[in-house]
Parts: C-alpha cells; structure tokens; sequence
C-alpha cells in the first residue's frame, strides 16, 4: 500500500501541474499568435523610429498598452454599426466583406492581452482600472511620473482577417491628455509571411 502510494501522489503533483499549465495556455491563446504579428507590425508602423509619428512626435522610451482590448472607434464615437461606417470609409474597394465581418466578430467583446508582442520597443500592459485613476482625459503628472517619455498610452481592437489570412484591419486609439487623442483603423497585407500596413484611415481626433 504505501508503495502504491508513493508511486500515486508523483502522479497526482504531474497532473495537477499540466491542468495549471493548460489553464495557463488556454488564457494566453484566447488571441492568437497571428493577431500580435498584426500589433507588431501595427506598432512597428506607428511609432516607427520610437517615434509617435502620427501626432506629437514625442521620443517613447517606454509604451503603455491597456491590458484588454476595445471595441473600435463605436465606442469611442458612440456608433452602434461600426460595419456599415467601414464600408463608408476611404478603404474601399481593398477592404474585403470578409475581413469586415470577422473584425466585427470578434469586436463584440473585450478580451485579455497578454505579453506576446514581438517588439523592440519596451512595453507594459496595465489595466483600465489602473489608467483612469491616474489619467482622468486630462494632462496627468501622475501618469507621465509613473510613465515617463511614454508619450500617453494606446488601446487596440481585435484584428478582423480575411479568409485567406492576407488581409487584416485593426483599430488602436492613443490618449495623451486633454485635447490630446485620436482614433485609427489600419489595414494591412501579408507579404512574404509579413504584415504590413496598406492604408491608415483616422476617423478622430482631438
């Protein structure tokens, strides 16, 4: 009997290790490795040279990242059917129905992310919660104290695909302080196993 016993309780530490671990795996694999190559490239476009190239052109040492994604600009515009303003939008005829309707999709809630972003650029994740007590939408000391040379922080959307898997669309807005923020949807191809941004449409700012 002890002899079985000992041979159990191994077992038993094994298995509750590998349920831990898949739990784990199941968290971090709720977005998959495809949509952060989308962010890297995203990122890698947007703040080419750590650079905010789209507004301020502040130098980033440091990019803060809210640790769940948004919506889209329905959220930030009060827009209920993001899909019809898409078809409105500068990116048609490239912009496929397919890639359309995923993003929406997969938009229809928020989800976690996680540290998987392949990026040069140094980075951390933070929680909303975390951000509205230090950035209220106004100029925030306390933000720029615990985030300097971060230039604000930025929030992303899921990434809408085609069914091909060549064409993507994500959404990222970026908030700096007071009138200091802006909306963008990206679309982007794969070329030669690499995401790159084709077009970039901003349907705000402030």
């Amino acid at each position: 009997m002890k002899f079985l016993m000992a041979l159990l309780v191994p077992a038993l530490v094994v298995i509750s290790i590998g349920l831990v671990r898949s739990r784990q795996a199941g968290v971090q694999s709720g977005i998959p490795a495809e949509e952060y190559a989308v962010y890297a490239a995203v990122i890698g476009n947007m703040f080419a040279g750590d650079i905010v190239t789209f507004d301020t052109q502040s130098k980033v040492k440091i990019l803060v990242i809210e640790d769940r994604t948004v919506s889209g600009a329905k959220a930030d515009m009060g827009e209920e059917n993001e899909g019809e303003r898409l078809k409105q939008m500068g990116f048609s005829p490239i912009l496929s129905q397919e890639t359309i309707d995923d993003y929406v999709a997969k938009n229809a809630k928020s989800h976690q992310l996680t540290k998987s972003l392949d990026i040069k650029l140094k980075y951390t994740l933070i929680p909303k919660e975390k951000i509205e007590q230090i950035f209220d939408g106004l100029p925030s000391s306390e933000f720029y104290r615990q985030f300097p040379d971060s230039g604000g922080y930025i929030a992303l959307s899921r990434a809408g695909f085609n069914t091909r898997g060549d064409q993507a669309l994500v959404y990222m807005h970026h908030i700096c302080g007071g009138l200091c923020a802006s909306g963008h949807y990206l679309l982007l191809v794969k070329k030669n196993r690499e995401w790159v941004v084709q077009k970039h449409f901003r349907p705000w700012i402030s």
